[in-house]
């Protein structure tokens, strides 16, 4: 009888630590859902900065206060640029990776689909040298050495106390069409560090399992992994001298494609198959950025041909005389543009290797490895400078280049910069003592520290606290994110634009005749 009735409570208490992320207020639904993607996709959060806070407004303005063919070059310049700038690289990586693989020691069969970095080989070596060739215990390795930033402390996996978590569970689980039948409701074996290690095993065992069934599982285990330690998007990874610090969603994948297509493939040697993959890694990261690169360097200039064969001018489409018949080129316009050329694309050199914290060479081209089909932060800065300088070489006088650069510089910085500076500092004015919706690596004072130390929680990371404060900071969340949004939309979108046609227009008078 007392059995019963204590397993009546447990199943009671169960019930009580699971429940629905269904944060209700104004600014919940779809607009969460959105906000989860753009925080925790770099490419998604790129494009749609892009499109909505440049293309759209920049287009308008310039159709309107400039005239058409102005607005033109606007769309094709950032519609184009948003392609090379975010997907292109990415784009070309894939490509590179399926053709190197059958051409690089062919006799090596590895997977063209995975996208290991030399950091995750070398700490999922480890990790596998440590298990005795047990899959159980190579996962182990990888859970019992995981941990990340969580408010101002550092959460291990380790050290949860899985009975004391708060689980959630999202709608969308219950209705999960499965090919293999077994897999049904496996979020319920994932609320103990046992269940969370046999089942990760099991499903490295599992060569037999699809696609679909696959990407699900990882799913639901990232968001309950992320229940459980409180951290998603900065996870560490560090077993004997090797660290992998990455997202929570490429931590699992990389543990997986590497159990299941190396470690246990007895078609392959390991260390050959390694090596190979290294060397792929670097034709990746050459190959890829420097075409996109190049895509980018002469973007501009191909832009530029394409007004001029729709229009039958040259120049600048931006001038305030484009549109006379018999405009008279002022040659006074281009005294040392190309010295300024120069200038502006060594700046922008300069800025990029600043935000990247370059040390070295070999630094560089560490932080160029690719670690998904999406272009990483790192790509996109280098695709996106290089697409800038070549805006900056193509101008044609000395008005075009001031605009390109007041507007470029300004457009890197926010999105590497003052956007994300406003969304903090919204943050911050809903969170003063920075207790619920910051990440805080050290204690600091400063811009620098602002700027490097600390970060936003995930909408993740805030719904792993549990129910109540999820619903008390969520909606907090949302309007530091809109903030950030709306800033860069005024600032570069509206703005900034109206600012280049106010001092475009400031030409003297005598350079337009009639």
């Amino acid at each position: 009888m007392n059995l019963i009735v204590t397993t009546a409570n447990n199943d009671y208490i169960n019930k009580q630590r699971h429940y629905q992320p269904a944060f209700r207020g104004p600014m919940d639904g779809v607009l969460t859902s959105t906000l989860r993607t753009l925080d925790t996709n770099e490419m998604a959060n790129a494009v749609l900065l892009d499109l909505g806070a440049m293309v759209a407004p920049r287009t308008y303005i310039d159709t309107k206060k400039r005239n058409a063919n102005a607005g033109a070059e606007t769309f094709f310049r950032e519609v184009s640029g948003t392609f090379i700038n975010c997907l292109s690289a990415g784009l070309l990586a894939t490509l590179i990776s399926h053709v190197a693989v059958k051409h690089i020691s062919p006799e090596i069969k590895i997977n063209p689909k995975s996208w290991f970095s030399d950091d995750s080989i070398k700490v999922l070596k480890t990790a596998w040298d440590r298990s005795e060739n047990n899959v159980e215990k190579y996962v182990t390795n990888v859970f019992d050495n995981m941990g990340g930033q969580d408010g101002k402390v550092v959460a291990k996996l380790k050290n949860i106390d899985f009975n004391k978590v708060e689980w959630f569970e999202e709608n969308k689980w219950k209705n999960l069409t499965w090919d293999n039948p077994k897999y049904k409701n496996i979020q319920d074996n994932l609320t103990t560090k046992q269940g969370f290690i046999k089942t990760f095993a099991d499903v490295i065992n599992d060569k037999n399992i699809t696609p679909r069934d696959k990407k699900q599982i990882f799913n639901i285990m990232e968001s309950r992994m992320t229940n459980a330690i409180g951290v998603n998007r900065s996870v560490d990874v560090k077993i004997g001298e090797h660290k992998l610090n990455a997202t929570m969603h490429n931590i699992l994948r990389d543990t997986y494609d590497m159990g299941k297509d190396i470690f246990t493939n007895k078609n392959i040697n390991i260390d050959a198959a390694l090596t190979k993959i290294k060397r792929i890694n670097k034709i990746k990261i050459f190959g890829a950025l420097s075409l996109a690169s190049i895509i980018g360097l002469t973007n501009q200039r191909l832009n530029r041909k394409i007004t001029e064969k729709r229009t039958g001018k040259k120049g600048f489409a931006g001038d305030p005389d484009y549109d006379a018949k018999n405009g008279v080129k002022n040659k006074d316009n281009k005294k040392g543009l190309f010295f300024k050329k120069i200038l502006a694309s060594a700046g922008m050199l300069a800025m990029t290797i600043g935000v990247m914290k370059i040390k070295n060479p070999k630094d560089f081209v560490k932080k160029l490895q690719f670690t998904g089909p999406i272009s990483t932060g790192n790509a996109i800065k280098t695709v996106y400078a290089s697409t800038i300088i070549g805006r900056f070489m193509a101008a044609d006088s000395n008005n075009e280049l001031r605009e390109s650069v007041t507007r470029d510089y300004f457009g890197f910085l926010n999105w590497l910069v003052l956007g994300g500076f406003a969304a903090k500092g919204v943050a911050n004015l809903l969170d003063k003592k920075q207790e619920n919706l910051f990440n805080i690596n050290k204690k600091g004072k400063g811009i620098k520290h602002w700027l490097n130390d600390i970060s936003l929680k995930t909408h993740v990371e805030i719904a792993a606290k549990g129910k109540d404060f999820a619903r008390k900071n969520i909606w907090k969340l949302n309007v530091a994110h809109v903030a950030g949004l709306a800033y860069s939309t005024v600032a570069l979108g509206i703005i900034l634009p109206l600012i280049n046609i106010k001092l475009a227009n400031r030409k003297p008078k005598e350079q337009v005749q009639k």
